[in-house]
């Protein structure tokens, strides 16, 4: 009986921490919805997602509101400490949080109006600035932190 009752509270526990997230992040979207630059900024991240193009963001107050969006749907503080030492350029810092939004070459090269291999060097270059080797993905860099 007593495993039986162990094994209650551990998926009774396990369901309250899955409950608990699912009302942060219910919370944290209701607040979005008081902002319209907020949902501004969501819609934009949602149609670079469809169908990514030039000129969806038009200004750095944009930018800055989808870093927020982007902050709080794939986690605050979530920029290494090594790629705040490195000095990065505003394009640079533009270019992490669309690959933390887990956008795709393609997507980024169509947001910036460049080619997906001008995307490619960007990132080779900020991969150096980080001293990554080789066989270090970018991407999941960026995503894992």
């Amino acid at each position: 009986m007593d495993t039986y009752n162990d094994n209650w509270c551990s998926c009774l526990l396990f369901r309250n921490k899955q409950l608990t997230k699912e009302l942060k992040r219910f919370e944290d979207f209701s607040a979005l919805s008081g902002s319209s630059s907020r949902m501004l900024a969501l819609s934009q991240l949602l149609k670079l997602h469809l169908t990514p193009a030039y000129g969806i963001i038009r200004n750095e107050y944009e930018w800055q509101n989808l870093f927020a969006v982007i902050d709080l749907l794939y986690g605050d503080d979530w920029l290494p400490a090594d790629l705040e030492i490195t000095h990065l350029s505003l394009q640079e810092l533009k270019l992490c949080y669309l690959v933390r939004a887990r956008l795709t070459n393609k997507a980024i090269s169509l947001l910036f109006n460049i080619t997906p291999k001008s995307v490619l060097k960007a990132k080779q270059r900020i991969k150096m600035k980080l001293s990554l080797s080789g066989t270090d993905s970018f991407d999941e860099y960026i995503q894992r932190h």
